[in-house]
């Protein structure tokens, strides 16, 4: 998937890099607490700590989009909108997560706008987690 109107991507610096690699490995520690706490005996995140974390990872979103000339451009409805495509394809919440964490670490800083989409259908998918808790998420 391509969000339309990207250009060439620019050349990220090494503060940039970093503090995206950071964004996806934190994230992918939260997809996995979600997924084992509850195996390991810890107690599962809470509704309120998972929409937090959604709303940071939209700002990082927002922000990667930004960097990449696209300040204006709605990546957190285009996160939302892969989301629901991917749901209705019967993903679970914690699989569909899994794959735009996984599509945004492949598609890199260098894709910009397409990766900051990726980075928020993995906030949709926290959210729908929050709204689920309690329940399999897999």
């Amino acid at each position: 998937m391509t969000v339309i109107g990207a250009h060439e991507p620019r050349a990220a610096s090494v503060h940039n890099q970093q503090t995206f690699d950071t964004c996806i490995a934190t994230t992918l520690r939260l997809l996995a607490t979600i997924e084992f706490a509850p195996v390991v005996g810890d107690e599962p995140l809470t509704p309120d700590l998972l929409d937090a974390y959604a709303t940071e990872i939209e700002r990082h979103a927002q922000d990667l989009a930004a960097l990449a000339g696209f300040p204006h451009t709605d990546v957190i409805g285009y996160g939302r909108d892969w989301y629901q495509e991917v749901s209705r394809a019967r993903r679970a919440p914690l699989q569909a997560a899994y794959h735009a964490i996984h599509s945004a670490a492949w598609l890199g800083l260098e894709q910009g706008a397409t990766t900051a989409g990726m980075l928020a259908g993995v906030a949709a998918a926290v959210r729908d987690l929050a709204g689920q808790h309690g329940r399999l998420t897999n």
